[in-house]
């Protein structure tokens, strides 16, 4: 289960909507639909550049021997930014999830924060650092990244 899921499954029974609010339950909270709008669009956007970079790299492994350095490098940059897209969306919804649930969610016993962990742990293996850099000399100098471990 994502963490949108978990923090559903949290704020539907458990969750209270804010005092003035004006009403009675956390699914009716204006703030909390608009938070869980927010969440949906972001996690769209990254959804999106995650499936354009997948049909990328299809291509591209569809040529094998006939892969040209720049379907090869178009495809560096597919993945660098779904990458970075995902690595940014993920660690915001990890974080921004409490704010939907509430002060409650953040006791241990609930886990929530595995969530922000576990990605956390993920994304500090390939800095996006220097996927930004790589994606700014593209968007700069148009010049693709060289191939490498990383790349």
């Amino acid at each position: 289960m994502g963490s949108t899921e978990a923090a559903k499954g949290y704020t539907l029974p458990s969750s209270r909507p804010w005092l003035t609010s004006g009403v009675s339950s956390a699914s009716e909270d204006p703030y909390i639909l608009k938070h869980y709008g927010e969440l949906w669009v972001d996690l769209q956007a990254a959804e999106a550049l995650a499936d354009k970079a997948a049909e990328v790299t299809q291509i591209a492994w569809e040529q094998e021997w006939n892969l040209t350095a720049e379907l090869r490098g178009e495809c560096a940059i597919a993945i660098a930014t779904a990458k970075v897209a995902a690595t940014r969306t993920g660690l915001d919804v990890t974080n921004r999830i409490f704010e939907v649930m509430g002060a409650r969610s953040t006791h241990s016993q609930y886990g929530f924060d595995r969530y922000w962990r576990n990605l956390r742990t993920f994304t500090l293996h390939d800095p996006l650092d220097y996927k930004l850099q790589d994606i700014g000399n593209w968007a700069l100098n148009h010049e693709f990244p060289q191939p490498n471990f990383y790349s």
